[in-house]
């Protein structure tokens, strides 16, 4: 919980206060002015990350006991430089230090052998540095004690300036290339207007807000490679930690991006989008027929990974997908309804590791509502489509004695061998993961796949000794990986290709 430190909680200091006069009537409490008698302090030196220029960080705790023996009287706590110097704000049991007091509170304390103090601190830096570096920022809390002994706990932090954009509209074509460059911070949303484009240029990088998303009306062209730092990475503005975990890991941290109506002829490639609540939603398209669909979006080489909802989500588009991770969605890694789309050497896995309510790998439906049939066609090649459940390939026809345009080929399938001719038409030339050895079904497949259940780490790359490996249909596979490699003359399924070379034990 995010503690406001100038609304203080009067009750809390009071309930303080009343606990020391009571605690302070009890004659069999020794108290000790040895400098051999010292707290204990759980973190000497605090560290809040890095936080942007003017933007309040998350409060952090620090406890402070006495375990001693004896009872310690705090003469004085003091803030060496203030929060009117460095921008900490320090809260001890409810009193905060203040400028206004001198960055001093010196009411002395008492604190018997055994009892604690709750520190909070949070940080809001006053002033831009004036460089695209983040800079250390530092300060002390000092507990002056009746002994003459002096302890301090040391805060530190790294302020980075940023650019920040509100609520912002494009009206005109613009362009952000901000590699080595300000940051930037997108609050509520980024609007792209109808006939706009918006370019990103490679290596730039978009920080995003809670309340942060995109909605593009018109084009978003990303123009990521495969060259060192400089795909293009859409991610939440949080750059500290919780316990061991990177906020910039968690999901649901900023919104997502959504590509509207009117939106066409997007253009994605080596994009990282991670952390939102939805990763990209595709609205429908106006169009005739099928075959006359404009084309929504066009994706290579990126990655979607760890969203609340789904990650890339198509409705009535059309849309082509290569050389892809689409990974670790709490809803579809990728869920298609109506349209027309075509994915290549593509890897979907899900293996959502915050909740087992996860949804599929894979699903398509050619309807809406049950009154609306929906044009559809799919097209998969050399893909891998897996994930923890026992099925990840979901088809929710309207009417099933449908004839569908699917085809799901030469590709590893966490779904049952298709038995019937109706699903033997869409199924074909792919491998099942049922019909191989059961340490194959998630992280036997895989190098990482969140090994001991707490660290979130996964490397979606095949093991050199996986089914998946030499096995995709060379005339269809696409070039290079998602990595930008070149492929074996025996390509492998799926978004990276595995070489024997970089075998990862």
């Amino acid at each position: 919980m995010k503690l406001n430190f100038f609304h203080i909680n009067t009750l809390l200091s009071l309930l303080f206060a009343l606990v020391l006069t009571i605690s302070s009537c009890d004659d069999n409490d020794s108290f000790s002015t040895s400098p051999n008698n010292i707290l204990t302090i759980s973190n000497e030196a605090l560290s809040l990350d890095t936080v942007f220029s003017k933007v309040p960080s998350a409060s952090k705790k620090v406890m402070v006991y006495n375990r001693s023996g004896d009872g310690i009287r705090i003469q004085s706590i003091q803030q060496l430089k203030g929060a009117d110097k460095t921008g900490f704000r320090v809260n001890v049991n409810g009193v905060n230090i203040t400028p206004e007091e001198n960055n001093t509170i010196s009411m002395p304390m008492e604190l018997r052998n055994g009892d604690s103090l709750r520190v909070w601190v949070e940080l809001t830096s006053l002033k831009e540095n004036g460089t695209v570096k983040p800079q250390p920022l530092t300060d002390d809390i000092c507990f002056n004690l009746e002994s003459g002994r002096q302890q301090k706990i040391n805060l530190k932090a790294w302020t980075w300036d940023a650019d920040t954009l509100n609520n912002h509209v494009l009206t005109k074509d613009s362009v952000i290339d901000n590699k080595g460059e300000r940051p930037l911070v997108i609050h509520g949303s980024l609007i792209v207007n109808p006939d706009v484009t918006l370019t990103v240029n490679a290596g730039s990088i978009i920080y995003f807000h809670q309340d942060g998303g995109m909605n593009v009306k018109g084009r978003l062209v990303v123009n990521g490679n495969s060259g060192k730092d400089e795909k293009v990475i859409f991610r939440c503005d949080r750059l500290d930690s919780l316990l061991q975990l990177s906020y910039d890991e968690i999901p649901g941290k900023w919104q997502g991006i959504t590509l509207e109506k009117s939106s066409e002829n997007n253009e994605i490639n080596y994009l990282d989008l991670h952390g939102s609540g939805y990763g990209i939603y595709c609205d429908s398209s106006d169009y005739k027929t099928i075959d006359d669909m404009p084309q929504k979006l066009t994706m290579k080489h990126s990655t979607i990974m760890n969203v609340l909802g789904d990650a890339l989500s198509c409705f009535e588009s059309k849309v082509n997908i290569e050389n892809c991770l689409l990974a670790n969605a709490s809803g579809h890694c990728l869920s298609v309804t109506g349209g027309n789309v075509d994915v290549k050497s593509t890897t979907l896995a899900s293996f959502y590791g915050y909740t087992a309510s996860r949804k599929y790998a894979l699903r398509m439906s050619d309807y809406l509502d049950t009154d609306k049939p929906l044009p559809f066609r799919m097209r998969v090649d050399n893909s891998i489509i897996t994930g923890y459940a026992e099925d990840q390939v979901y088809w929710f026809p309207l009417k099933k004695e449908n004839d569908p345009d699917i085809l799901l080929q030469h590709s590893y399938l966490r779904t049952p061998e298709p038995t019937d001719e109706y699903s033997k038409k869409m199924l074909q030339n792919d491998i099942y993961d049922a019909n191989v050895t059961e340490e194959y079904r998630g992280k036997g497949l895989f190098v990482a796949v969140n090994e001991d259940g707490t660290s979130f780490y996964y490397d979606f790359t095949p093991r050199v000794d996986a089914p998946v490996i030499g096995v995709a249909d060379a005339t269809t596979s696409c070039k290079d990986d998602i990595l930008g490699k070149p492929r074996k003359e025996t390509p492998d399924m799926g978004c990276y290709e595995t070489f024997y070379e970089e075998k990862k034990e």
